[in-house]
C-alpha cells in the first residue's frame, strides 16, 4: 500500500518521486493478484478503478499520471479463497470513502457476526477486508455528514483487535478530507510460506518483506507532499508510524491518536 497527501495536484512521480514509484510498482512481481487506485479529484469526491491482473508500468500509468491532490495505490497479493475478482479488487468505494487494507482476518465469520443482517446483504466480495470496511462504516452510521473521524476509525479497529488478536489491521482509508492510516500490525509475520507456494525465491524477495514487513512509514517530499508507504520501497529517512495508532495524514499535518 501506498498513499499521498499533498497541497496542490501532483503527479504521482512528482508527488512520490520517480524512484519511488517505480520501486512500488516493481512489486507486482510478487503482489500479483491486482491492483488499485484511488484519487481525490478536484472537486473533492473520491473515486477509484483497478484491475484483476499484475500491474505494470504502462498499466498503472493512466491512473498515477493525472495530477491529484491525494492518492492511494494498492498491489494485491491475495489470500487463499478469495480470487482476484472486481468484487475483491481494492480500494473498495462505499459511501465516497475508498479503503484499503494489508492482511488477514481469519475466520472472516468472526467479524461477519460483528455486521447486521442488513450490512451483511450488501457485501459484494469474499474478502475480509472488505467486512473490516463494512465494521468500520458501521461506525459511522446516524452521523449526520457520515465523515470518519479518528475516534469512529479507532473504535472499530478496537472491535476488530478483539476478535482478532494476532491480525495485521493496517489500512489507509482515503476520504475527501485526507487519508486515514490505520498502524496496527498485530502479531503478524511475513507470509513467506504463502510467498514459497508461488516459488518465490526467498534469498530474492523484496526488500522489507522480512521482519519489518507490516511497518507502515511516512515522509515528506520535496513537493510538499506526506507520503506513507509499506515496505518494499527505500526509506532511508522515513519515520515508523507509531504502533497501534490512527493517523490523519492532511496537506497541512500528520496527526496520531494512539488505540
Amino acid at each position: 500500500m501506498l498513499g499521498y497527501v499533498a497541497p496542490r495536484a501532483h503527479r504521482t512521480s512528482e508527488a512520490i518521486g520517480t524512484d519511488t514509484l517505480a520501486q512500488f510498482t516493481a512489486l507486482a512481481h510478487l503482489h500479483a493478484d491486482g491492483w488499485g487506485v484511488a484519487t481525490l479529484d478536484a472537486s473533492g469526491d473520491v473515486g477509484v478503478t483497478g484491475g484483476r491482473s499484475q500491474a505494470s508500468p504502462a498499466e498503472l500509468a493512466p491512473h498515477v499520471d493525472p495530477p491529484a491532490r491525494a492518492r492511494t495505490i494498492y498491489l494485491r497479493f491475495a489470500s487463499r479463497g478469495s480470487p482476484p475478482t472486481p468484487e475483491n479488487t481494492q480500494p473498495f468505494l462505499r459511501d465516497r470513502l475508498a479503503f484499503q487494507h494489508n492482511g488477514l482476518m481469519a475466520p472472516r465469520d468472526r467479524a461477519l457476526e460483528m455486521l447486521s443482517v442488513e450490512d451483511r446483504l450488501h457485501l459484494r466480495g469474499t474478502t475480509d477486508s472488505e467486512v473490516y470496511f463494512a465494521v468500520l462504516r458501521s461506525e459511522l452510521q446516524g452521523q449526520p455528514t457520515g465523515d470518519p473521524g479518528l475516534s469512529d476509525v479507532a473504535r472499530a479497529v478496537t472491535r476488530l483487535r478483539a476478535q482478532y488478536p494476532a491480525s495485521c489491521l493496517n489500512a489507509l482509508l482515503l476520504t475527501k478530507h485526507g487519508l486515514i492510516v490505520v498502524h496496527s500490525a498485530g502479531t503478524a509475520s511475513a507470509p513467506l510460506a504463502a510467498f514459497a507456494a508461488r516459488e518465490a525465491d526467498p534469498t530474492r524477495l523484496p526488500p522489507g518483506h522480512g521482519s519489518d514487513y507490516n511497518i507502515l512509514r511516512y515522509t515528506s517530499t520535496e513537493s510538499g507532499a506526506h507520503v506513507v508507504s509499506t515496505t518494499g520501497v527505500e526509506q532511508d529517512g522515513w519515520t515508523d508510524l507509531p504502533a497501534d495508532s490512527i493517523s490523519l495524514i492532511t496537506a497541512a499535518a500528520v496527526i496520531h491518536l494512539a488505540l
